[in-house]
């Protein structure tokens, strides 16, 4: 059997590369059997190439463009984004992050440098009631069983004192939960200090206090509450203490948000009757309108999926159950709310003042910049991040001298922040430069727009921005140009012209790589439906006019997933594209047209395309061949892998078997096209040998295309004799195509 041709990917020049004869499949030689220059004899002057030698050409899946650029748009996430608040929900002595607590009986050692709350037993039990047990609840409970003092660590919000306080609750009992709060640490030691024995106490630790912890004092304060017979449990971030004070710490792990949420959820609507239900009320109809009516809403099961902090959850919460709503009721809520919520988590995030990040060597602008470049650059490696930060951070976008130390893991920590490192994730990857990569997760993709959305709006201007997204494109890693090119395009709907004004700007440029990039901006502003307008009057400008790197620019954005978005405008513009010379070095005619075609347009483009063919220009007749030739090597999925996709569509009634004859007839007789397409037409025929209904089907289409054309013919009987045959000697098809011949040589 034939070998299959190598799939044509097409690339920068023109690939009919003549191997053993020429381009036509005759074993003569002649003008145009150079690499992709066609000469006089082919109708087409013979000139210099209008650019220079470009540099490599990224091969992008535009499906995947799409989905990137979606993370940041919102099209493949909720449309509303994910929540998050500053802080706890509760504040004070007594508070917890979920549900604020009375507090009774507060006492104080007289100097005002001690006091202590007891938490009224009826409130803690209410809050037991309504709390989703952790994973790290477990190990706890476990190690406050064998030690009288324990370090639980984790973030504001997360639950983490409502986690140390049921498990204080949980060893001493409900009535016997006391909140403590000291000047200093070094306080508790003092002789004079009354901490009655017998109860549990929970001391959140600031951040100004949790500096001074070290492991000595942590002996001391054991030694004196197994002293005293009392519990301690010692409430703060000590992520970047944990190697310090090892044994002593136990890292709470939040309860997933779906727990947290029904939780809740259940508990605020306790005793109440949300289904309308007749007569009297069994409480199914709460579990129906929690588990379903809100847990399987589309909005909050996405939000949910982002693991939002427990204090976040808490507010979701206590929004749908003031009223119940339902349906449409429900969704306006939540598009009222999350948005106001995932927006105050990005200020939080940027505005280190109120984020309260205070992190050594690095000033607040290094801080800020970093943060945002995870947003624009989310996914790609922390060192490329670092670099692109600088430069916001200097505003000059001069060459950064590369980072020749990489980020530590601590350092990497700071920078990002409590808030912000919970709503991404660091891949180890060794192999990119710092062994480390920074992304967003599904859930938390949201999060991306809001940041740029307030960085727009509050720290920096939009020029600014701009300009530092289009050096970062002017760079030489494509990935990185594509991020900022969806970050450009996401600024389009606060200032369309200045996005315009930009993406025209770097449409211009000679290098491929920028005008790839440059297309990615032009598909990311036309995802958004409000610029639908402003973009195709832009687009139709470009390809009416007389700049050349400009209609390139249109014709790979089609191929970049434009032609998903608007097929029909495709087919018009490539068309006004493909008479541009320069397309003669490119491939993104052919690219577009045939995502087209694949999306579920096939009936429009292959007439489409049998107009191009009758075209008095011979730079759109090229791009007919060179599309039919791609396409030519499509086969359909299994159980019918042994049809053509082509051949299967006239076989279907989608397209016209005089219209595919037309188009093979263009591609084999082009000299630029000939020999790859007498390489396919020959793979077809060796794949329908002995599948009878695919064979009739080929021997018709051989017959529409050789019918009247006698340079054809002559050409198909050389390849008969001279290629098929010594390749294929016993394909029993072979010789209905050699009665073909006969028949219209006669």
């Amino acid at each position: 059997m034939l070998e299959a041709p190598p799939v044509d990917e097409p690339s920068g020049d023109d690939d009919d590369v003549v191997l053993g004869g020429s381009r036509d499949g005759s074993t003569a030689t002649g003008p145009g059997d150079g690499k992709g220059e066609p000469g006089p004899a082919e109708g087409l002057p013979e000139e210099p190439p209008e650019e220079e030698v470009d540099e490599p050409e990224d091969l992008l899946d535009p499906t995947d463009v799409l989905r990137g650029l979606a993370g940041l748009l919102g099209g493949s996430s909720i449309d509303v984004g994910d929540v998050r608040v500053q802080g706890q929900n509760a504040t004070g002595h007594g508070a917890v992050a979920i549900g604020t607590v009375n507090v009774t009986a507060a006492r104080s050692d007289g100097a005002g440098r001690i006091w202590f709350e007891t938490l009224v037993e009826t409130k803690v039990r209410d809050i037991a009631s309504g709390y989703a047990n952790t994973p790290s609840d477990h190990r706890l409970d476990h190690h406050l069983q064998l030690h009288d003092l324990v370090c639980l660590s984790g973030p504001v919000g997360s639950g983490l004192i409502t986690s140390a306080t049921l498990a204080v609750a949980r060893k001493h009992g409900f009535g016997r939960v006391r909140v403590l709060g000291v000047e200093q640490l070094s306080d508790l030691l003092g002789a004079e200090t009354p901490l009655p024995a017998g109860h549990g106490y929970v001391l959140r630790l600031s951040e100004v206090v949790l500096r001074e912890v070290d492991g000595f004092t942590l002996v001391a304060l054991a030694a004196r509450a197994a002293t005293s017979g009392t519990t301690l449990v010692l409430a703060g971030d000590f992520s970047r203490r944990r190697h310090d004070l090892v044994g002593h710490v136990v890292e709470h792990r939040a309860a997933p948000a779906a727990e947290v949420f029904r939780a809740q959820l259940r508990h605020q609507l306790a005793g109440r009757c949300v289904g309308w239900c007749v007569d009297t009320c069994d409480g199914h109809c709460l579990e129906q309108y929690v588990d379903v009516d809100c847990a399987e809403h589309p909005l909050l099961s996405a939000y949910l999926a982002g693991e939002p902090s427990p204090s976040e959850v808490l507010k979701v919460v206590e929004t749908i159950a003031r009223t119940a709503p339902k349906a449409g009721a429900l969704t306006e809520r939540l598009e009222q709310f999350l948005p106001l919520q995932l927006r105050e988590r990005a200020v939080e995030i940027l505005d280190l003042r109120r984020g309260g990040d205070e992190i050594d060597g690095f000033t607040a602008e290094d801080v800020r910049a970093f943060r945002l470049s995870c947003a624009v650059l989310a996914g790609q490696p922390v060192a490329e991040i670092h670099q692109a930060a600088q430069r916001l951070a200097r505003s000059q976008f001069q060459e950064v001298a590369s980072i020749g130390v990489p980020l530590r893991a601590s350092a990497i920590e700071a920078l990002l922040g409590s808030t912000l490192s919970q709503a991404v994730t660091r891949l180890s990857d060794v192999r990119v430069p710092g062994g480390c990569r920074i992304d967003f997760p599904a859930g938390t993709k949201p999060l991306r727009s809001a940041l740029l959305e307030v960085a727009w709006a509050e720290w920096w201007s939009p020029a600014e921005l701009l300009d530092w997204l289009a050096d970062l494109i002017r760079g030489d890693l494509p990935a990185v140009r594509q991020a900022a090119a969806g970050a450009i395009g996401w600024s389009a709907t606060r200032d369309v012209q200045a996005a315009l004004d930009t993406v025209g700007v770097l449409a211009r440029e000679r290098r491929a790589g920028v005008r790839q990039a440059a297309a990615i901006v032009l598909v990311a502003m036309a995802m958004q439906p409000t610029l639908h307008h402003r973009v195709r009057t832009e687009l139709g400008r470009w390809t009416a006019g007389p700049a050349a790197h400009l209609r390139d620019t249109v014709a790979r954005a089609y191929s970049l997933g434009l032609a998903q978005l608007w097929p029909d405008a495709a087919l018009v513009q490539l068309r006004q594209v493909a008479q541009a010379r320069m397309q003669r070095w490119n491939n993104s005619v052919v690219r577009g047209l045939v995502e087209v075609y694949r999306n579920d347009h096939a009936a429009s483009v292959v007439p489409a395309l049998v107009g191009w063919t009758a075209s008095g220009d011979p730079e759109v007749r090229l791009h007919a061949a060179r599309t039919l030739r791609v396409l030519a090597d499509r086969w359909t999925e299994p159980p019918r892998e042994h049809w053509p996709e082509l051949l299967y569509l006239v076989d279907q009634g989608t397209i016209r078997l005089a219209d595919l004859a037309v188009l093979w007839a263009t591609a084999l007789s082009l000299p630029w096209t000939a020999y790859r397409s007498w390489r396919s037409l020959g793979f077809w025929l060796d794949r329908a040998d002995r599948q009878a209904v695919v064979a009739a089907h080929c021997l018709q289409l051989v017959r529409h295309v050789i019918a009247g054309q006698p340079a054809l013919r002559h050409r198909l009987d050389h390849q008969l004799h001279h290629v098929w045959r010594p390749v294929m000697p016993h394909n029993s098809l072979l010789d209905d195509v050699e009665r073909l011949i006969d028949e219209e040589t006669r």
